[in-house]
This record gives structure tokens, sequence and C-alpha cells, in this order.
């Protein structure tokens, strides 16, 4: 708990930095790059986190990783500032809650939508179309198959699910049939 409002503090300052430079956009998609070079290299992952390395040599690694990415000056200054303070270990946790603010910023609402074989566009133009029209807000699905649900969909909105599925119907009939003997 306490490494998601540290990751959040930092997240919602930066944002408040960038909005005044003008360069969320920018900023947005820097961390892209950097969220995807963390995933690839769970030894930066650690480096970046390690407590036993020098401060200096992790501010020279990740300027060298980064100068070849090009991010931005302001980015990059986040990165240092991040293992200046040894939070090196929160960088992906930071990234996230970055999301999360600049889809609410941005009025975007990401979606996991599971199902049991692939929808077609028509399918998927209609659970979209559903989901915008009670939300308001710009959907960004993430489309997953999910064999165990044997058929129907199950979506999922942050802390919301709305479960469609036929594994969830066939244990709910289960459960009135055991509750009415």
């Amino acid at each position: 708990m306490k490494e998601h409002r540290v990751s959040y503090r930092y997240a919602k300052a930066l944002l408040e930095s960038a909005k005044k430079e003008g360069v969320v956009e920018l900023i947005n998609n820097d961390f892209k790059s950097i969220k995807m070079t963390f995933l690839m290299s769970k030894e930066l992952r650690h480096f970046a986190g390690s407590p036993v390395i020098q401060l200096w040599r992790k501010k020279k690694v990740l300027n060298e990783i980064f100068e070849e990415e090009k991010i931005s000056p302001l980015s990059m200054e986040f990165l240092i500032l991040l293992i200046d303070k040894r939070r090196g270990d929160l960088v992906l946790s930071i990234i996230e809650e970055f999301e999360k603010l600049y889809n609410i910023l941005n009025n975007r609402l990401p979606i996991t939508v599971e199902s049991a074989v692939e929808m077609d566009e028509k399918m998927k133009e209609q659970v979209l179309n559903k989901v915008s029209a009670k939300t308001k807000m710009t959907i960004l699905p993430e489309y997953k198959l999910n064999e165990e649900l044997k058929g129907g969909i199950l979506v999922r909105i942050q802390d919301w699910v709305f479960d469609a599925s036929i594994k969830n119907q066939l244990k709910m009939l289960r459960k009135q049939l055991i509750e009415g003997n």
C-alpha cells in the first residue's frame, strides 16, 4: 500500500510538471518506451532498485540506455531523480500510476474483454458501444482469449467485472440447485 501511495505521488507530480511545460503527450510516449525497456530486462529492474550499486553507476547506465531511446530531458531528469531518491525499484509502479492519471486527464478508460473464442469485429463494436454509452468515455479495449469461460464474455473495467460467461451461469445454476435442496 505504501508503494502505491509513493508511486501515485511521484506520478501526479510529474504529470503536473508535464502539464505546465506542455509535454504531457511526450512524457506519455517516453514512458511507453521506458516501460517496455524495464519489462524486457529483469536485470535492469534489479539494477535500478539495488541498494548495493552506487548511484553514479545507475545514472550512467540509465543515461546510456535511454540516450539511444531519445527520451525527453524531463523524462530523463525524472529517472535520475528516482535514482537519487533511491526509488529505482518503483519505476514500473510509477509509470502505471502515470498511465492511470493520463487516462483520466484524457477521458480514456482501459477495459479488458475476455471471451472463450475470438470475437468478430461486429461483436467487439457492440461491446465497445455499450461500455462507451454507459461511461461516456473513450474506451481502450484489450481482448484476451480465456477458454475457461466456455462461452460468453467477461468485461473488466478497473475494479468492476461484468461476467456474462457460460462458466459463471453454470456456477450460478449450480448454486441455485444446491440452495434449492
